[in-house]
């Protein structure tokens, strides 16, 4: 069993990255992100599917140019290839995010 609190991961996140991974197997990864107010996630998408959990904070979410007001306690699910970007985060934003299979694996 691994086990660890997110505010604590979210802590170790440094300011010159927005994500640590916290567990990784060949089915699933999983991250924790952080972004503080002016940071930028640029529009991308992702070989794999992902769940987000949003731990703390608020922000919003461009999905293929329609946007949501997302907060803690959101769950958001993306089919694999969902160009998808955070934006305009009104305070720190952390987010547990998991990707099955693990990231990287299906691109």
């Amino acid at each position: 069993m691994e086990s660890f609190a997110v505010s604590d991961a979210a802590a170790d996140v440094s300011d010159d990255e927005e994500s640590i991974e916290k567990l990784r197997t060949d089915a699933v990864s999983l991250e924790i992100m952080s972004f503080k107010e002016g940071d930028e996630d640029p529009m991308h998408a992702h070989g794999e599917d992902e769940i987000y959990h949003v731990d703390s904070g608020n922000a919003k979410l461009n999905i293929e140019g329609d946007t949501y007001d997302v907060s803690a306690g959101d769950v958001i699910h993306l089919e694999p290839g969902t160009d998808h970007q955070f934006l305009d985060f009104e305070d720190k934003l952390v987010m547990t995010v998991l990707y099955a299979p693990a990231k990287g694996s299906a691109e």
